[in-house]
């Protein structure tokens, strides 16, 4: 048995983010290698084979238009190699989803609180922030209890700027999270604030779900880079948490 390489892409609602997860001869892990984000059509139909590598098989999720299934396919056709869908499941690798249709939990979020708990083995609360921002719980016996949905840090932005006529937002923010004193700084930090207030707020509702047991926090996404310091060191900041959920899927018959 020859060692292989997987190539994992995470479609989210704008672009994809991939890497490369290389297996050993006996098909564990030995590392995973980001390889970027890049728009859907140019990395699926026009692919850098020389950054993909010579991959042996597509892992995939997509929570953006069904039409990414033909540019996957597309991909698969020019890779020569076979791919493979994941979405979300009842139950797998001992956690439970909470949803009544299971599949209608996006499965980003899916692999994100199922990457975190198989590293935390506790009950964990996990933010991804993107267009979106989620929160999600899992208890210690790896039942999802539930989770949030909220606008990301843009999407307030957005909200503000576009349906009040004199506020304007944009521009870039510093680290520290302050009380402004122009327009722009105002929106910039209260969106801020926004997104820092829901991370404490979970963090203490989860502590009662779990009985007063502190959970671990787990941070990913982009919009992470909104936070200020003292919320982003409260918890672990996994970047690629979606893509670890996926290599999960590797070689397995959940």
């Amino acid at each position: 048995m020859s060692k292989s390489i997987k190539l994992l892409i995470e479609i989210g609602n704008s672009k994809l983010k991939a890497s490369q997860l290389h297996l050993d001869a006996k098909g564990d892990i030995t590392g995973m290698h980001y390889i970027g984000s890049h728009t859907v059509k140019e990395f699926c139909h026009r692919p850098n084979f020389g950054k993909i590598g010579p991959v042996d098989q597509i892992v995939y999720s997509n929570v953006g238009n069904e039409q990414n299934y033909h540019h996957i396919k597309a991909l698969s056709r020019k890779l020569k190699v076979r791919y493979q869908q994941v979405s979300s499941p009842t139950h797998a690798f001992g956690v439970t989803n909470s949803y009544d249709s299971p599949k209608k939990l996006g499965v980003d979020r899916w692999l994100a609180f199922l990457a975190a708990y198989k590293d935390a083995l506790a009950p964990v609360v996990v933010i991804d922030i993107g267009t979106a921002m989620t929160v999600d719980l899992v208890d210690a016996d790896g039942c999802h209890i539930g989770g949030w949905i909220n606008p990301g840090f843009r999407l307030m932005n957005l909200a503000l700027t576009e349906h009040t006529a004199l506020v304007r937002g944009g521009g870039h923010h510093g680290e520290e999270l302050s009380f402004g004193t122009q327009t722009k700084e105002c929106v910039q930090n209260g969106c801020r604030a926004a997104l820092a207030g829901t991370i404490l707020y979970a963090i203490e509702k989860a502590k009662s779900q779990f009985d007063g047991v502190q959970p671990v926090l787990y941070l990913t996404g982009g919009g992470i880079n909104h936070l200020p310091p003292e919320i982003k060191k409260l918890g672990k900041y996994r970047p690629h948490l979606v893509l670890e959920g996926l290599s999960l899927y590797v070689n397995s018959s959940n």
